[in-house]
């Protein structure tokens, strides 16, 4: 159980994330948007890649289906019958190294060349947050970053569709959240705000 662990920490490095999450939700807001949605409802281009990914999962879901099918044969068929022969803690090592075999092979052969999991490009809360602490959706996505990310990040405007994109400049945390508003400017500042005072907390840790 320990060599998965870690290797789905390592291939889902907001799973270490989650610790900053009350920080976040316990700062003081300084911007909020609650109706985002209607934004992202506007977006035609942006509603098509979500359409594409819907589709692209959806039969990567009926590929699962069958793989589970052949996993439930092959455990009562072939492992069932393997165990019989053997008792104690040698059949507990058994199983131990047939589930560590199949999760390596979901992750490195299923995953990534079976089935190739389409994942959100960019990620659009419907509704969410600034705090002095980093950004918070109030919708069901789960989107969350803490301050300390956008320090370093790429942050991008389109007046046009009424948004702010906020690129990661690290593969550790690949990650971009676009942020729907009619207020870009305020939303602009408020973020430039969150960075500076990020930043002063840094510049008192370390001195």
């Amino acid at each position: 159980m320990g060599v998965t662990t870690a290797i789905a920490m390592r291939n889902s490095p907001m799973l270490s994330e989650r610790k900053y999450l009350p920080e976040i939700m316990n700062s003081r807001t300084l911007f909020e948007e609650k109706r985002a949605g209607e934004l992202i409802q506007r977006d035609e281009e942006y509603l098509k890649k979500m359409q594409e990914l819907a589709v692209a999962n959806l039969k990567s879901l009926g590929f699962f289906i069958l793989y589970f099918i052949v996993i439930l044969i092959l455990y009562y068929n072939v492992l069932s019958r393997i165990v019989n022969h053997f008792i104690g803690y040698d059949r507990f090592a058994i199983y131990i190294v047939y589930f560590e075999a199949l999760y390596l092979f979901n992750m490195f052969v299923y995953n990534r060349r079976i089935v190739k999991v389409q994942m959100v490009e960019v990620m659009a809360p419907q509704s969410y947050k600034i705090t002095e602490k980093g950004i918070l959706s109030t919708d069901k996505s789960g989107i969350y970053l803490h301050s300390r990310h956008l320090i370093n990040a790429e942050i991008i405007d389109n007046r046009e569709k009424k948004y702010v994109e906020i690129h990661s400049t690290t593969s550790k945390l690949p990650y971009k959240i676009r942020l729907y508003t009619t207020e870009i400017d305020r939303l602009l500042e408020v973020l430039d705000r969150v960075k500076r005072l990020e930043s002063r907390r840094q510049q008192s840790a370390n001195s």
